[in-house]
């Protein structure tokens, strides 16, 4: 078999393979120079011959990157490796981004540490929970009376009605009755009526007052007055009247006749003779217990929303009073049944509560400031025969469980802590008896002593639930 290298290893490229590698590598040849013509010759792969590539330059030599050109001839050459082209841009850049991080690093750390810098002090303070508490105390309007707690009123009005059925046929006989002034323009000295004095509309109807009363005098040229409640003389709805002047029958053919009169509020009415269909007494009995309750409900219920800073309220010893028409209704003068409830609800002082509770607390020392926290928890029972609405001071038995909580003055913990090593703090809080344990944060976490500034050092407390 004929061996199919052997044409090529006859050729002359295998014999001057060398040389020619050499030349071209040396040789600079510009693209007029090569030739077409010449056939290409496939070198010998004889190991023989082949050129050794631990000398040899790994990158292509670029062409004719001269520091100048020379007319006619090769002048100087410069090559460049395309390792380090961008090399020297590349540092400068790496060097400017470096020295920045640098400075932001620094001034970010200076600006944390000495002007965004704060400190947190959490504390437990010292407390004691007061399980089935049971005591009566005395509460009074007046705050100069050490021995009782002051207190405050709150109120509230809602007024309700509920129309009825005219279930009854009676006969009813009742006096028109309403408001009227009387005036003294006599002289300053004061006018003396006695109770069933007359009054007498310019149509001849006489009504009563059913009480002695007392005109004051006038004054300057200002008459002196009363106000006084007229009923009619007799029965019937012929003492009906819309507003009107009266004159006053006993001081007739006297100078005072014409210096005192009076003069209606409004229309006098109520008059009535004869039978009428009313409402029966059962069905405005159960109008009154449906209205008292809605009512109550309605007054507690708004009552319970009800804040005042500084206060405690005792809800559950709110009073509530009533004012209605039923004798109106029973009369027939109307057939709705309407009823006002007015609350009254009691603000007790809140220091002086909690005070009053710690004296049964067994850590307490007299002057210790304290709070009550659930106070909500905390029942309040008033006797029936005190009635807010009229004492100024009464008993409530307060009962229930509450938590007593000691006190710690926040602004004076902050001075005392400020501008202290993070190592004196332990010793620090131990010498304050209301506090039971306490931790401290840092921001930024490396700062090792508190905020000279108060203000960058905030308080929190932190207690377990009941």
């Amino acid at each position: 078999m004929q061996d199919i290298r052997k044409p090529y290893t006859r050729s002359k490229s295998s014999r001057d393979i060398s040389h020619r590698v050499e030349e071209f590598e040396t040789n600079d040849y510009s693209d007029d120079e090569l030739d077409d013509e010449e056939s290409v010759r496939i070198p010998n792969r004889s190991f023989r011959n082949r050129r050794n590539l631990d000398h040899m330059e790994m990158f292509p030599k670029r062409r004719r990157e001269g520091v100048g050109e020379e007319k006619g001839g090769r002048g100087d050459i410069v090559y460049r490796d395309p390792r380090t082209r961008y090399m020297k841009s590349n540092k400068s850049f790496g060097t400017w981004a470096f020295i920045i991080t640098v400075l932001v690093l620094a001034v970010g750390t200076g600006l944390l540490t000495y002007v965004f810098n704060s400190a947190t002090v959490t504390i437990t303070p010292k407390y004691q929970d007061m399980d089935n508490f049971r005591k009566t105390f005395n509460f009074s309007q007046n705050s100069a009376d050490t021995n009782s707690i002051p207190f405050i009123v709150a109120t509230t009005s809602l007024t309700s009605s509920k129309v009825l059925t005219l279930s009854e046929t009676k006969k009813v006989e009742a006096k028109a009755s309403g408001k009227i002034i009387i005036y003294n323009n006599y002289d300053s000295s004061e006018q003396k009526l006695i109770k069933n004095t007359r009054f007498e509309t310019p149509g001849g109807k006489i009504y009563r007052i059913n009480q002695s009363v007392t005109i004051p005098g006038k004054s300057g040229t200002t008459p002196g007055s009363v106000e006084v409640t007229v009923y009619a003389d007799s029965y019937g709805a012929d003492y009906n009247s819309a507003p009107a002047d009266f004159t006053i029958p006993g001081f007739k053919g006297t100078p005072r006749f014409t210096a005192f009169f009076a003069r209606s509020d409004g229309p006098i009415t109520g008059g009535s003779s004869g039978n009428m269909s009313l409402a029966s007494q059962s069905d405005v009995n159960a109008a009154k217990d449906e209205l008292a309750l809605e009512t109550a409900q309605k007054i507690k219920s708004t009552f319970s929303i009800m804040k005042k800073d500084g206060y405690i309220g005792l809800y559950s010893a709110v009073e509530v009073t009533y004012k209605d028409n039923e004798v109106e209704v029973l009369q027939g003068k109307t057939s709705t049944y309407e009823v006002t409830a007015t609350g009254y609800l009691i603000f007790a002082s809140a220091a002086e509560l909690a005070n009053k509770v710690a004296f049964s607390a067994r850590d307490y020392k007299k002057g210790d400031p304290v709070r009550l926290d659930y106070t909500e928890m905390l029942n309040y029972t008033r006797k029936d025969t005190d009635k807010i609405s009229a004492l100024s001071k009464l008993d409530v038995l307060v009962g229930g469980n509450s938590r007593l909580v000691w006190i710690t003055d926040e602004s004076i913990l902050k001075k005392l802590v400020a501008g202290k090593k993070r190592a004196e703090f332990e010793s620090l809080m131990g010498g304050i008896s209301s506090i039971k344990g306490a931790e401290i944060g840092f921001s930024p976490l490396w700062l090792m002593t508190f905020p000279d500034n108060v203000s960058k050092i905030k308080v929190v407390e932190s207690l377990p639930k009941r």
